[in-house]
């Protein structure tokens, strides 16, 4: 067991190393506009601040800037967008946070643990309509109307998208017996949609052709999936100091998880119940979480979501072909690898 949490801790850790080397300079510069955006010092500007900063690894906003850069040289123009985008995920995160009962995320009190369900409620709305204060900036941004009406259509379909996602995802985890299809649908909404039209939304100010433009939607929506099957192993396997949530979170809150559903699939009656007997909302005891990995590792359920991940992660590569050759497309290609560093990714 030990052998196995120290293999998958130097994949994540690969990884994370990565991610932040492409991606260092973005992330400031999307910081640096989150901050000013949320200067202030009522408790709501403080609390959608705190929000704002567990908001993780920026990929989202990042993926709009970077697709920016590819086809114009510069990501100014996508900046708007790009904080429009990470706002909207901050949202969710508040909604999400509500909905799992979390108390942490990325090892940091959510808005609901410290402030409340009412007051967390109204963080998100916070969020949300800021949102709209962002993409009004490009009416001082040289941008055609045809292009701004594209812009504002990706980033409504793909809020609708992932709000259905979020309601199909809180349906599955009352239905049981989640299939392979449900999971991919559910994911490619909640999750594929949002990173597909943020690879989108940089093309469209960038000045990308439409035959780019839905090339990288399509880099985006693949990317998303590759993020949150790495993500649902990471729930089963990856240390909570680095995830900032306790382990098997998801089956704790019945949340679907490729790992578990394709172990579950292969799993026989009685073992199926030793998972079915730990209780929805309630702490996981220490004793069964290495009963349950074991069952997993037993299964082959881990490698089976990361050779899936890795799938969809060639067919981003492949995508990101439709781009000019610049640095940016490099660095681009770097962060695709780098979501599944590692063994799989040599």
């Amino acid at each position: 067991m030990a052998e196995f949490s120290f293999e998958w801790d130097e994949v994540f850790n690969k990884s994370k190393e990565e991610i932040a080397k492409v991606t260092g300079e973005y992330r400031l510069a999307i910081d640096k506009a989150l901050q000013e955006l949320t200067e202030g010092h009522s408790q709501l500007s403080e609390a959608a601040s705190a929000a704002l900063s567990a908001g993780g690894k920026r990929l989202r906003p990042i993926l709009t800037l970077l697709s920016c850069e590819a086809m114009s040289g510069s990501y100014d123009n996508a900046i708007p967008a790009a904080i429009a985008y990470e706002l909207a995920h901050a949202a969710s995160l508040v909604q999400d946070d509500i909905i799992d009962d979390s108390p942490l995320r990325h090892n940091k009190p959510t808005a609901y643990s410290k402030y409340g369900t009412v007051r967390a409620v109204m963080v998100s709305d916070y969020l949300i309509f800021t949102i709209f204060s962002e993409l009004s900036k490009y009416g001082q941004i040289d941008l055609p109307k045809d292009r701004f009406g594209l812009l504002l259509s990706y980033f409504a379909d793909s809020a609708k998208t992932a709000a259905k996602g979020e309601f199909s995802d809180v349906l599955l985890a009352t239905k049981g017996g989640v299939t392979r299809e449900e999971y991919l649908d559910m994911v490619g909404f909640k999750t594929g949609a949002l990173f597909a039209a943020c690879a989108a939304s940089g093309g469209i100010v960038g000045g990308a052709s439409k035959r780019v433009i839905n090339s990288m939607y399509r880099f985006g929506h693949h990317f998303g999936l590759t993020f949150q099957i790495m993500d649902d192993i990471m729930d089963i396997v990856g240390n909570p100091k680095v995830t900032g949530k306790p382990a098997l979170k998801d089956i704790e809150n019945n949340a679907s998880n490729i790992v578990v559903i394709h172990s579950l699939s292969k799993l026989n009656t009685k073992e199926k119940k030793t998972i079915g007997s730990l209780r929805w909302r309630e702490k996981i005891p220490q004793s069964s979480v290495k009963k349950v990995i074991d069952m997993f590792e037993k299964t082959g359920s881990l490698e089976y979501a990361m050779s899936l991940a890795a799938r969809y992660n060639a067919i981003c590569r492949i995508c990101l072909r439709s781009l000019p050759s610049s640095i940016a497309r490099e660095k681009l290609d770097r962060l695709t690898r780098a979501l599944i560093a590692g063994p799989m990714n040599k």
